[in-house]
């Protein structure tokens, strides 16, 4: 079996020796995928998704994953639901950001304004919402997702952005499948969805995070 990392840098020269028109091609099916994304999300006002997240931290040597359930109302509201490790949460609720690991310190839980994730919980707004402007386009190739399929897009930000790159697996009906992030210092966060479901209910509550007693609320 060949490593995947060898796989990508080889994926990486066969592109780079590629003929221009079909560099071309695959950019402009990378922007009409985009675009059929971009369409299908800002038609639902919210939507809920199986997760599975890999976190890779090299400075540290680190790697954790953990799985739930997610959901999203747009414009301002999100929650990440752990069942693994249970009890975690990220929880997006238009005014507040609450990051609470019970799974690492369950006498903390930290606190800060929406306004600084500058749209980080928003899947339509940091990788979709106005992509041309804001990333160059590299359709890197396909790859199979728990039997189905969805195209590998590279965005490389033009300017200035809190990650170096990400990457966004798309399926040909638009729906986003995973994402990657590679941030500045190295680290890698993997989010694979599953079961998507387009225009959900939220559960009640589902955007509320309620401080356990004697927990200390740390304000970022």
């Amino acid at each position: 079996m060949i490593p995947r990392s060898v796989g990508i840098v080889v994926a990486a020269l066969a592109l780079g020796c590629a003929p221009a028109s079909a560099q071309a091609g695959g950019a402009e099916q990378a922007r009409t995928l985009m675009e059929r994304a971009a369409a299908r999300y800002d038609s639902v006002p919210s939507l809920c998704a199986d997760f599975v997240q890999t976190l890779s931290v090299p400075l540290l040597g680190e790697e954790r994953s953990g799985r739930g359930r997610l959901c999203q109302a747009r414009p301002d509201r999100f929650a990440m639901r752990f069942t693994e490790p249970a009890g975690d949460a990220v929880v997006v609720d238009g005014t507040w950001v609450w990051m609470y690991y019970p799974s690492v310190n369950p006498d903390q839980v930290l606190r800060f304004p929406m306004a600084q994730a500058q749209g980080g919980f928003d899947f339509h707004r940091a990788f979709l919402e106005d992509f041309a402007a804001k990333y160059d386009l590299t359709l890197e190739g396909t790859d199979s997702l728990d039997g189905g399929s969805a195209h590998r897009i590279r965005l490389d930000p033009k300017t200035s952005m809190s990650f170096r790159r990400a990457v966004v697996w798309v399926e040909s009906s638009g729906i986003l499948r995973q994402i990657r992030v590679e941030e500045e210092n190295g680290s890698v966060r993997t989010l694979k969805l599953d079961r998507v479901d387009m225009g959900a209910r939220p559960p009640v509550g589902w955007f509320t995070f309620t401080v356990p007693a004697g927990v200390q609320i740390l304000s970022g």
